[in-house]
């Protein structure tokens, strides 16, 4: 069904206490990403399970021969959160002539309950996604649009479910002809599990609503009894997500057949052109926002603490015996030698080294991992956003980089916008920086090449010969990879120091149990002789 919208559709059912976790700065972010100038368009109040509407905003004037091109957004929330009116593309549509259509997916319990088999497979939040794909494919010209040019864009979760329409196979292949992915990797730790990793949390689940956990026919019977609003407030804290689904359909294959990183060597996805980045400082608010730390200080300690359960983690998820290895402190030697300033032991400093590493690991490493595997095949550009709008909205401390979403303000063109938000209007560099960012992220919908027209910034495909990549701030610059030596220590040096500390364990315990036999059997001959001795 089509119609013309005075009103945005339903909200698919997420618990509340998840919304009120999110961090305020993130927040009144999304709150201006909201900020309609259409004046137009209101807000449905409430959740529903019929909430799979596709928003779709279309520019004024005639679109030409081809039609225009098409940026489908995925929003972001942990796939537990969000909504498709979590933007405002007004100001991307009119300036650059593009048409964005919004989606909606189910989230949490009713997107990505899986039991392990085909009474629930999983990942029914991103085949909504493939479905609202297929429907664009077909129908987007009746809206001026170029079937042929269509855009997979998402922040965050959504920069996830992106990267896995990628690897999806024959879900999503012909659905989209470049993808942008920002904040958001599907190449990052735990991004995707097993069901054996999700399966205690579905027993948490059957407990806490007195379901029979076998069959699952019994319950998935059971949970599909509970009224939605009491079935998301009582939900425990589980977290919902992708999940490899391979064999659980009896009708489809799985959309997650492995996981990423060994489908991307395969060789096994979409290959499409790709934009790909992230923020200075991604996870920096809720990592301030943390109930369990005060202020915004850490003690040398505190970091040590941190980064030895990172140590020993990595270790035993890369190891493949069932032997507990404790040789971490080599590993934590080489974390402590990148991140930690022995003369200086300001607790300030120490948390802004800790957010470097956190970032770095989680983010800027798998980052450039996954330029690396994308551009073997195809045209792939890399951004570092670095500037913060210099009109305030929020206060946060001077030291702080540029958090996630920060960049959406700048994408989405919020300093042209008419928001009563402000007392003060929108500085003129933001609105620079605004239409600049705008015009390369629409350059790369329409053309796959973000410098193709109206800007004059240098931005060259990443690839082995060029490894490079554009920072966004004031002034544009490109940056080598090779200079960024925290990139080479995570993707080159760290996993090698990993192995070694795993061959280190190995050989450890072998020699443990040479030692532990070799000693019995001397402590026997030692007993007998000193037997013999007494004897004598």
């Amino acid at each position: 069904m089509v119609y013309n919208a005075t009103s945005y559709g339903p909200k698919c059912w997420q618990r509340l206490k998840d919304n009120k976790q999110m961090d305020k700065q993130t927040a009144t972010i999304q709150e201006l990403l909201m900020t309609s100038t259409t004046g137009g368009a209101s807000f449905r109040d409430g959740y529903d399970e019929e909430c799979l509407y596709l928003n779709i905003f279309i520019p004024d004037g005639s679109p030409g021969l081809s039609g225009y091109a098409v940026m489908v957004y995925f929003h972001g929330g942990d796939f537990s959160t969000g909504s498709p009116t979590d933007i405002d593309p007004f100001q991307m549509v009119f300036k650059q002539k593009v048409i964005v259509v919004t989606v909606a997916y189910r989230l949490s319990i009713m997107g990505f309950l899986s039991t392990g088999d085909s009474e629930a497979p999983g990942n029914f939040g991103l085949m909504d996604q493939s479905a609202a794909l297929l429907w664009i494919r077909k129908n987007i010209a009746h809206f001026g649009g170029d079937a042929k040019k269509v855009t997979i864009i998402g922040i965050a979760s959504g920069a996830i479910s992106a990267g896995l329409h990628l690897t999806s196979g024959e879900w999503s292949r012909g659905g989209f002809h470049k993808a942008i992915l920002m904040s958001g990797n599907p190449l990052t730790e735990e991004t995707v599990r097993t069901f054996e990793a999700f399966s205690p949390e579905l027993d948490l689940i059957s407990n806490i609503f007195g379901c029979n956990r076998k069959p699952t026919t019994m319950l998935i019977q059971c949970l599909k009894r509970l009224d939605a609003k009491r079935l998301m407030d009582n939900l425990p804290d589980v977290e919902f997500g992708p999940i490899i689904d391979k064999g659980f359909s009896s009708t489809s294959k799985g959309f997650i057949e492995d996981f990423p990183v060994v489908l991307l060597k395969n060789g096994n996805y979409n290959k499409v052109p790709v934009m790909v980045g992230m923020t200075d400082m991604e996870d920096v608010l809720q990592i301030l926002d943390d109930e369990e730390r005060e202020g915004t200080q850490m003690t040398s300690e505190d970091f040590e603490t941190f980064a030895s359960k990172v140590a020993m983690s990595d270790i035993q998820k890369a190891n493949q015996s069932d032997l507990w290895c404790t040789d971490y402190p080599i590993v934590l030697d080489s974390i402590n030698l990148m991140y930690k300033n022995e003369e200086n032991v300001n607790q300030e400093t120490v948390l802004n080294n800790f957010i470097s590493f956190h970032t770095d690991r989680m983010h800027l490493a798998p980052l450039f991992l996954l330029a690396n595997q994308l551009s073997t095949d195809e045209d792939v550009y890399v951004y570092y956003f670095n500037v913060r709008p210099k009109t305030e909205f929020y206060t946060i401390p001077s030291w702080i980089g540029v958090p996630k979403y920060f960049d959406q303000i700048f994408i989405w063109g919020v300093p042209y916008m008419n928001n009563n938000m402000f007392i003060n209007r929108w500085n003129a560099t933001d609105k620079k920086i605004s239409e600049i960012v705008m015009t390369l992220w629409a350059n790369f919908a329409k053309s796959s090449n973000p410098t193709a027209s109206n800007v004059y910034i240098k931005w060259n495909a990443y690839n082995v010969n060029n490894q490079s990549y554009l920072v966004i701030n004031e002034d544009f610059n490109v940056r080598a990879v090779a200079e960024n030596h925290k990139i080479n220590f995570w993707n080159d040096y760290y996993p090698k120091l990993i192995d070694f500390a795993i061959e280190c364990c190995a050989s450890r315990n072998t020699s443990k149990s040479l030692l532990s036999s070799t000693g019995f059997n001397t402590l026997l001959i030692t007993i007998i002789f000193i037997l013999q001795i007494v004897l004598v």
